[in-house]
């Protein structure tokens, strides 16, 4: 069996891994503080803040940013569930804005459009679908005009870069956005088995999101608050002031996701030569619609998702096709809002975004790792060419 995604694991990723078990920290010890370095020397961000896993980092990302009950948040509806979770597990309304066709990302004119017409959103959440960077410079155009924060969901695009003014900056660089976020579960470009990371220029929110990946704790050191009896305090004394919980990440996952980014700039020259591959291959075929530009160029492709003009029933029997030959697919994304929480919650119906949801019905994600070898590769084109 072929499958849609698999992590690879070196021998030189299980020496690290073991090295860290048999140390003194298997927690909160120096291998997180060193891939968080790491993740700041590669993306350019001033912070990163590593937690549990990347829903974790969405979550903490919204709870820095205070969202509440009074909050609206918007996001893309092509997307995991976690990307407008984050926004109702603060209390906040999710809602969603349409994707751009061309890019698959978050429509900025649709966003213009919504809050021309809506209550202003406090918080946007686009997303760099299988690795393609949204549009985040004209978003944070849009933020300084109407006020809201900005997380980029950067799940799938550690890697990635995108151009703008002339320069180049990397996915989660937060040079555009309030705070971004990075997902570290085994189907991502980079794994720590579990695991997510949130970066930020910000050095109060940093602080923050510190905090708040432990319980919400604040360890003054050595000074004994004031007001506080000085026979009773001491260097152990903390305080809680926002209530949170436990977000952390242990270092031998840490280990892992150090030893893995070494390794990204081959992660993303061998999958960006499988889309290439794949993009030959189906690219005179009047049948089939490639992925966005981008996946080949600019971005670290995390999913190859292409799509069948005629539609639904057209996929689902390739999609059955392919797993009858040993090849193993997947759909993204069932539009969030289409989700009952979502329908019961606000009435969200078929057509709010007419674009995800043409996209959902048409779409099916191919194989797309590291690892995948050439004959795997020609397995699968050659098959979906029958199937089709």
């Amino acid at each position: 069996m072929i499958p849609y995604t698999k992590q690879w694991i070196q021998d030189s990723d299980i020496q690290q891994v073991c090295q860290t078990l048999g140390a003194d920290f298997l927690t909160t010890g120096p291998q997180v503080e060193r891939f968080e370095a790491s993740l700041c020397k590669l993306t350019g961000a001033g912070h990163a803040v590593a937690c549990s896993s990347g829903t974790t980092a969405l979550h903490l990302a919204c709870m820095a940013l205070g969202i509440s009950s009074d909050d609206i948040g918007l996001t893309s509806p092509n997307s995991f569930l976690a990307s407008a979770n984050c926004i109702e597990l603060c209390g906040g309304k999710a809602d969603f804005v349409d994707i751009d066709p061309d890019t698959l990302c978050m429509d900025t004119r649709a966003l213009a459009q919504y809050c021309s017409n809506h209550p202003l959103p406090r918080v946007v959440i686009p997303v760099d679908f299988a690795g393609t960077p949204a549009d985040l410079p004209a978003i944070q155009n849009l933020a300084r005009k109407y006020g809201f924060s900005v997380i980029e969901d950067a799940a799938h695009a550690i890697g990635s870069v995108y151009t703008h003014g002339g320069r180049t900056f990397q996915c989660g660089s937060c040079a555009h956005t309030d705070l971004a976020v990075f997902s570290f579960h085994p189907a991502k470009t980079i794994t720590c088995g579990e695991g997510g990371a949130v970066m930020t220029n910000d050095d109060h929110l940093a602080d923050i999101l510190r905090s708040l990946r432990n319980h919400g704790m604040v360890r003054p050191g050595n000074l004994t608050p004031a007001g506080k009896d000085t026979d009773l305090h001491g260097p152990w004394y903390y305080e809680m002031h926002t209530l949170s919980s436990n977000f952390r990440i242990t270092d031998f996952q840490c280990a892992l996701g150090n030893s893995q980014l070494r390794h990204i700039e081959q992660f993303r020259d061998l999958r960006q030569r499988i889309v290439r591959t794949y993009n030959r291959a189906f690219k005179d075929d009047g049948r089939l619609i490639l992925p966005p530009k981008a996946l080949a160029e600019n971005a670290c492709p995390h999913l190859y998702p292409i799509r069948f003009n005629r539609g639904s029933r057209v996929r689902k029997r390739v999609y059955q096709g392919l797993l009858d030959q040993g090849i193993s697919c997947q759909v993204h994304y069932i539009p969030i809002y289409l989700q009952p929480y979502y329908q019961k919650k606000y009435a969200y119906t078929q057509g709010k975004c007419p674009e995800a949801e043409i996209y959902y019905a048409s779409t099916l994600s191919l194989p797309l790792f590291a690892a995948l070898t050439r004959d795997q590769v020609n397995h699968v084109i050659t098959t979906v060419k029958s199937l089709v």
